[in-house]
């Protein structure tokens, strides 16, 4: 079993100790992960962001920000992280699958704001 809060511990602690090293990046990724299957999604975007400070290129970051951003409701948000992340992935499946799920989103919110006028 993944013990997600443990894995957040232990890359807190990683980057208490290399904040902006050369891996760190992945750091803040890994733990914007796990942050996420703790449906603790505020954090896990700021984690993102901090990953994507660090290394603008790190497909990971953007998808694991448009994760965030998708349960946050931020479906604009989420659209522009995975469409980032698929400019350096672009084969990803899982990527692909939220940015229409995300798109979806984003029309059904739109048409409900069209119905009330």
């Amino acid at each position: 079993k993944r013990d997600y809060s443990k894995a957040i511990k232990l890359y807190s602690q990683a980057l208490r100790l290399a904040p902006a090293g050369p891996s760190s990046h992945v750091y803040f990724s890994n733990r914007a992960a796990a942050l996420c299957y703790l449906e603790r999604y505020e954090e896990a975007e700021l984690d993102s962001e901090r990953a994507l400070a660090l290394n603008p290129e790190f497909d990971k970051a953007h998808a694991r920000l448009g994760l965030s951003r998708y349960f946050l409701k931020d479906y604009h948000g989420a659209i522009e992280a995975y469409e980032s992340a698929l400019a350096y992935d672009p084969d990803n499946e899982s990527n692909l699958r939220y940015l229409e799920k995300a798109r979806s989103k984003l029309d059904q919110r739109r048409s409900k704001g069209r119905n009330r006028r």
